[in-house]
């Protein structure tokens, strides 16, 4: 996954900007609707909840709209969103990838998220490091 690192139009954080596969847009989309449903299964009663759902909506709003440019599109992320994704394509991973029968679109799309858990991961990482970066930057001016 190739990213970059830039100041964020409000000129305070950082947002990054990474290159997605198709395939793997697509699986990170499942992913996200799979966690939906689990707060759906749950209850939308408690606030946070609705909040994260409605994280979760805007997320795969950008994903589905990468979707619509094209196979190699660049998402902008910020910090939460690049953490929404390693967290929930990594527990989509951890509740699927069972010892039982498993479709064939299944286990691609697990081997993709698998795939996906070190440069997500990564991600997280450096927008820690790009976010301090950014901050001594600013108060160098």
């Amino acid at each position: 996954m190739e990213r970059s690192y830039r100041i964020a139009p409000d000129g305070r954080s950082v947002v990054c900007y990474a290159v997605v596969g198709q395939e793997e847009n697509e699986s990170l989309g499942e992913a996200l609707a799979w966690r939906r449903e689990e707060i759906g299964r749950h209850g939308i009663e408690e606030a946070e909840a609705v909040l994260e759902l409605r994280a979760l909506m805007t997320l795969d709003d950008l994903l589905a709209a990468e979707r619509e440019i094209g196979p190699e599109a660049t998402l902008t992320l910020t910090r939460e969103q690049a953490r929404l994704l390693c967290q929930i394509s990594g527990a989509y991973v951890t509740e699927r990838d069972t010892d039982s029968y498993q479709p064939p679109e299944e286990r691609d799309r697990i081997a993709r998220l698998r795939a996906l858990a070190g440069p997500l991961m990564d991600l997280c990482c450096e927008f820690a490091a790009a976010e301090e970066e950014a901050r001594e930057q600013l108060l160098a001016v």
